[in-house]
C-alpha cells in the first residue's frame, strides 16, 4: 500500500485508534527529524550550521559523535520500532511477551552483525563521528545483564528515555503502568528514569484522551505518588508562565540526554506548543534548543501526535522517515486490530 493511501487510513480510523497510530508516528517523526543535528551542546555552532533555514530532518549530518542518512531513527527510534514489532508478532497484543521482546533486543542491537555492534566497535578508536548508528549506553549494559541472566536486565545506571521508548508502544496497547514499567525494565532499573515513566505515561495519556491542561493535570494527578518527579515538572510550568522559551527551559535544566533534564525540556515543549504553536514549531524549537534534542523528541512527538492526529504530522516530513511504511503497518496492526 502506498504512503499516501497508508496515512490516509489511519486518518479514517475511529479516534482512539487514529490516536495511538497517531502518537507512534509523532514520535519516529520527531525523533528521525531530529537526528542530524542531535548532540550540539553550543548554541554558537547550531547557529552557524542552521542560519535562518529550518533544521528539521537536515540534509547532512552535523551530530559531533556519529553519522547515519537523513531519516534514519536513533536508538530510541529502533528501541521504540522493536517494541511495536514484536507487539504486532504477538498473539496477545496487549499482553507483551518479555521474553520474546528481549530476544528481538538482543538480536536489533547485539547480533555481531547488527549495524550498532559494527558501529561501536568502531567507537574504539576514538576517531569521531563514527559512520553508523550509535548503540545508547544503557542499551549495552542491558545486553550484557541478559547475556549473564539478570532478570530485570536493565542497566541500573541508565538514566535516559530508553525504558520510555520500549515502553511507550506497550503503553498506548495496554493502558497499564506496570506493563509498561515491565517493559522499560528490560533496558533500565534505574531510580530516576523509573520514577520519572509513569509521569510520561500519564501525560501521553491526557493527550490521548484530550484533557484539558495536560501536562499540569498530569502533574496535579501524579504529585503524591511521584512527588519528586511532579516538584520538577512544576518548576518548568513556572518558567514557562514567567515567559522563559523552550531553549532556555532546555539550557535551564539540562541539554544532555539524561533525566530529570530531558523530561524537563520535553514538558517545557509541550507548554509552548500549548500556547503558541503546532507540531511543525515544537519540533523545530525543540531541535534547536541543542544537546540531545532526541531524547526530548520521543515525549513531544508522541504526545502532540495523539492529539492532533496524522492530520497534524506534515506529510512531507512522513515522507522523510526511512522504513515509515513498515512502522505505520505494523502501528495500524496493534492498534486498529482491536477496535
Amino acid at each position: 500500500m502506498s504512503l499516501g493511501r497508508l496515512v490516509g487510513g489511519v486518518s479514517g480510523l475511529p479516534d482512539e485508534a487514529k490516536r495511538r497510530i497517531s502518537a507512534i508516528i509523532g514520535a519516529v517523526v520527531a525523533d528521525a527529524a531530529s537526528l542530524p543535528l542531535e548532540w550540539i551542546y553550543k548554541d554558537e555552532t547550531m547557529k552557524e550550521i542552521v542560519g535562518d533555514k529550518n533544521p528539521e530532518f537536515w540534509p547532512e549530518s552535523k551530530c559531533p559523535f556519529y553519522t547515519v542518512p537523513t531519516g534514519t531513527l536513533s536508538c530510541y527510534g529502533d528501541e521504540l520500532v522493536t517494541s511495536l514489532t514484536t507487539l504486532a508478532a504477538s498473539q496477545d497484543i496487549v499482553r507483551v511477551d518479555l521474553a520474546k521482546l528481549q530476544e528481538s533486543i538482543q538480536t536489533k542491537f547485539g547480533a555481531a552483525d547488527s549495524p550498532y555492534q559494527i558501529a561501536l566497535a568502531r567507537r574504539a578508536d576514538k576517531v569521531y563521528p563514527v559512520p553508523g548508528p550509535w548503540i545508547n549506553g544503557g542499551v549495552i549494559a542491558s545486553l550484557a545483564n541478559m547475556s549473564s541472566g539478570l532478570s530485570p536486565p536493565g542497566s541500573d545506571t541508565c538514566e535516559d528515555n530508553d525504558g520510555l521508548a520500549l515502553g511507550l508502544p506497550v503503553y498506548l496497547a495496554t493502558g497499564d503502568q506496570a506493563s509498561a514499567l515491565n517493559t522499560a525494565e528490560l533496558l533500565t532499573t534505574c531510580r530516576v528514569a523509573v520514577d520519572h515513566l509513569p509521569v510520561q505515561n500519564q501525560i501521553l495519556h491526557n493527550y490521548l484522551t484530550g484533557v484539558s491542561s495536560p501536562v499540569e493535570t498530569a502533574l496535579a494527578t501524579m504529585a503524591s505518588s511521584q512527588a519528586e518527579v511532579v516538584a520538577g515538572g512544576r518548576r518548568v510550568v513556572e518558567e514557562v508562565q514567567g515567559g522563559a522559551s523552550v531553549a532556555e527551559v532546555v539550557a535551564k535544566f539540562g541539554k544532555a540526554c539524561g533525566l530529570p533534564g530531558s523530561f524537563k525540556g520535553s514538558i517545557g515543549g509541550l507548554l509552548h506548543q500549548g500556547k503558541e504553536g503546532d507540531f511543525v514549531s515544537a519540533i523545530r524549537q525543540n531541535i534547536l534548543a541543542g544537546g540531545d534534542c532526541n531524547a526530548r523528541a520521543l515525549l513531544l512527538g508522541s504526545c502532540l501526535g495523539a492529539e492532533l492526529g496524522v492530520e497534524g504530522i506534515p506529510m512531507e516530513w512522513i515522507e522523510r522517515v526511512l522504513g515509515i511504511e513498515a512502522i505505520i503497518e505494523t502501528a495500524v496492526k496493534v492498534f486498529a486490530s482491536s477496535e
